[in-house]
């Protein structure tokens, strides 16, 4: 019994442990209230983007170069996705981007003073084209950076037809030094049509220690083995 209840104690460990690691220390769904008067360029997380805020009434569809969050693109743009956020709430918001035609342009920046330096994290974010192919065949190319360090390869957003649409979700993983700088940003393309895409749910996690998750899969395996006998 003593024996059983010590391996007991281990893998509750181990799992508090994996759990702790596992931490989201950062989120942005774009769902609180948001006035593009009064934070231009700002997002109520205290992320900051590139992008120009399209003003609140403008007539016409939304122009390259501009930002808003809104709860369906379609609304700023007739061309754009009808599609909900990434959840699928009808009042769910999410922050919508026209492309710059050959000019890149930072989406989403964000500072972080509160990582622990030395670990993992990850990046991650939810991400829909907004202009259908046809009329648009340009693709969206995305870049994560951490520190002005792009973190593995580029991202490839296709179009699709209407009403094909799909949110996906992205990560990168990086080793804070704590005093972060994360950027989510487009990259300019030669077309002058296309380049369109929605962002949600921006997301920075603790990537869990593998000594945990090593440590919990070896008792696993013990207490396996003595519930055989």
């Amino acid at each position: 019994m003593k024996n059983h209840i010590a391996l007991g104690t281990l893998i509750a460990l181990a799992m508090t442990g994996a759990s702790a690691n596992a931490e989201q220390v950062f989120f942005d769904g774009f769902d609180d209230d948001w006035t593009p008067a009064a934070l231009p360029g700002q997002f109520t997380s205290g992320a900051t983007t590139g992008f120009t805020v399209w003003p609140e009434g403008a007539s016409g569809d939304m122009a390259a170069g501009f930002y808003s969050v809104v709860t369906r693109a379609h609304d700023l743009h007739s061309q754009f996705s009808n599609s909900l956020d990434a959840m699928g709430n009808v009042e769910g918001r999410y922050a919508i981007y026209n492309g710059f035609s050959n000019l890149d342009g930072d989406a989403y920046v964000i500072r972080l003073t509160n990582l622990t330096i030395g670990g993992e994290y990850q990046l991650s974010a939810a991400m829909l084209t907004l202009a259908p192919n046809p009329p648009y065949p340009q693709i969206s190319l995305i870049r994560f950076l951490h520190n002005n360090v792009a973190l593995g390869a580029d991202l490839t957003l296709d179009p699709v037809p209407s009403g094909l649409e799909m949110w996906t979700e992205y990560g990168r993983n990086f080793i804070a030094t704590g005093d972060d700088v994360l950027v989510i940003r487009n990259l300019g393309s030669a077309s002058n049509a296309g380049n369109d895409f929605g962002l949600d749910n921006i997301t920075v996690t603790a990537v869990p220690a593998p000594g945990a998750a090593a440590l919990l899969g070896v008792g696993g395996l013990v207490l396996a083995r003595r519930r055989r006998k």
